[in-house]
């Protein structure tokens, strides 16, 4: 009996604490509007404060042998599903931030890299990726959704670009850059 307890109670620990983690996902901030001074679509970022890396992606958790499921895995490519092309040469993406710097590995080569690296030893150094920085300052415009929760989501490319042809990200985006 006691058994069966535990078990119905660890089941409902889980459920809301994954229920939970979806809601922040779904409201934390985040969300941005971007162009570069060149074609970065393609690459991983990575985000830096004075100089030092402040967070590096993970997209292989060689624990659970499973990868981030933001990464699509074609025949042909890989595809990160966390960034999309708008109309103008603008980016919307949910993890890029005024500190972001994207790095000279697409995102089948990092995590080609992580898969053939596994362990707490493995995967991509800090010194790698210092090494690899393509541009320390990519951004020419840099536009952010601060609130709690996100106004707007990846879903609203459409929103978003008319937002662009009517040049009124300001209005609804905070600019950073």
């Amino acid at each position: 009996m006691k058994s069966k307890a535990i078990i119905l109670l660890t089941g409902i620990v889980f459920m809301l604490t994954g229920s939970n983690c979806q809601k922040t996902a779904l409201t934390a901030p985040g969300l941005s509007v971007y162009k570069t001074k060149g074609d970065y679509f393609n690459y991983v970022s990575i985000t830096m404060e004075d100089g030092r890396i402040i967070f590096m992606p993970d997209y292989y958790n060689s624990a659970r042998n499973s990868i981030d499921s933001r990464l699509e895995i074609t025949e042909t490519d890989t595809i990160y599903t966390g960034r999309f092309k708008l109309i103008n040469g603008y980016i919307i993406s949910e993890e890029t931030t005024r500190n972001s710097v994207f790095v000279d590995f697409t995102f089948a080569e990092y995590l080609r890299y992580d898969i053939e690296h596994p362990g707490d030893d493995g995967g991509i150094t800090r010194d790698v990726l210092l090494d690899n920085i393509l541009d320390d300052n990519p951004f020419l415009e840099l536009f952010y959704d601060s609130n709690r929760p996100r106004k707007y989501g990846l879903s609203d490319t459409s929103l978003v670009n008319q937002m662009i042809r009517d040049g009124e990200l300001e209005k609804y985006f905070e600019r950073l850059k």
